[in-house]
């Protein structure tokens, strides 16, 4: 997908992202970078395409030893190039490494930008039509590419397959998920054990707390990745899988989801810094500290991690208050929960919420 900035190379098979890239060469970017004042001419485009070729050396590789059975172009750039190879009768619509040569050549008959005139190309694609074909045959000859096929679908189409995913049992957060616990080595059972808990927490005191079906998403994800960390180091790890999950790119999050959901794993334990929500809107502050609070009782209350189901929990609240009723032989035969519960009433006023454990 070649866009005006940047160039992303994606490698998947069926809904499942194998490879990600993004290169930072795209048609405008590479146009005025490469061709300042809108001069053309042959050295300018050799020395460009060596330039631009070096920037592959990190992947290109890798790209070429995973392979592909098909290759396809996404984004206004590759639909232009694909008309013109079809107005000058190189191909039938798809682009073809013996075709870039020839379109190049014949671009560059212009010696300014103003003057190109390839036979298709649209008045408002012109200026920056040199920096799309400069950027596809870096790709072509880094990649190994024969034949791109063009998709009638872009950015626009993606947007609207992630809202109807999301409505639906595809949604691609849910598999960036998957796809960070297993990077991350998580430990899914305990993960498991965190979301369940948290989600019947949430049960309890949702409609109180005015929490809903989106809010449930966000506080089992949040559950699912909260020892992300625990791969960089042990100490502080809350921390590290805060900022990972924050500078990540995480396919189907934006990045408001993204800050919510590091700071929901930043303050999953430990004190609530001042800062920690400072990267939410106003808006989703109360929701966001709610959340943190129902997470921290699901991983203290699983911390031994227990094969065992927890017992029936008891949990009510109020706009800033929040109650935990536990089983009194349970809580009996664990002093060491006990004490965390007793304890947790100082971390989960860092929320600004009161929180009171009590034995049944």
């Amino acid at each position: 997908d070649i866009g005006g900035g940047s160039t992303e190379f994606i490698i998947g098979m069926g809904m499942q992202t194998l490879e990600r890239e993004s290169l930072q060469a795209g048609c405008i970017a590479s146009t005025r970078r490469f061709f300042p004042g809108g001069k053309l001419s042959k050295k300018r485009w050799k020395d460009a395409l060596a330039e631009i070729g070096r920037e592959f050396q990190p992947f290109a590789s890798k790209y070429r030893a995973l392979g592909w059975q098909e290759a396809l172009g996404s984004s206004g750039t590759h639909k232009a190039i694909s008309e013109i190879c079809a107005t000058m009768k190189l191909s039938k619509g798809a682009i073809t490494a013996e075709a870039l040569p020839q379109l190049r050549d014949e671009l560059l008959k212009a010696k300014k930008i103003d003057d190109i005139q390839l036979p298709g190309l649209s008045s408002d694609r012109r200026p920056i039509i040199a920096g799309g074909i400069l950027v596809l045959e870096a790709a072509f000859q880094a990649l190994g590419l024969q034949k791109l096929l063009v998709s009638k679908a872009a950015m626009r189409e993606g947007i609207l397959y992630d809202i109807v995913g999301r409505a639906g049992e595809n949604d691609l957060r849910d598999e960036s998920v998957a796809a960070l616990s297993q990077r991350y080595g998580i430990d899914t059972v305990q993960a498991d054990r965190v979301q369940e808990t948290a989600l019947s927490l949430l049960e309890q005191v949702q409609e109180r707390w005015r929490l809903d079906a989106d809010d449930a998403r966000m506080l089992g994800w949040a559950a699912r990745l909260h020892e992300l960390g625990l791969m960089i180091a042990h100490s502080g790890y809350h921390v590290h899988g805060s900022y990972v999950l924050e500078h990540s790119d995480i396919a189907g999050f934006s990045r408001q989801e993204q800050q919510m959901l590091a700071a929901l794993v930043r303050s999953h334990r430990r004190s609530v810094t001042k800062t920690a929500f400072d990267a939410l809107p106003e808006r989703l502050l109360l929701t966001a500290r709610r959340l943190a609070a129902l997470l921290r009782l699901a991983v203290l209350l699983n911390r031994a991690h227990e094969d065992d189901p927890l017992p029936a929990l008891e949990l009510t609240a109020d706009d800033n208050r929040l109650s935990l009723i536990v089983p009194q032989a349970f809580i009996d035969a664990r002093p060491l929960l006990r004490a965390d519960l007793i304890g947790e009433t100082d971390g989960i006023a860092g929320l600004g919420i009161q929180f009171r454990p009590f034995v049944a």
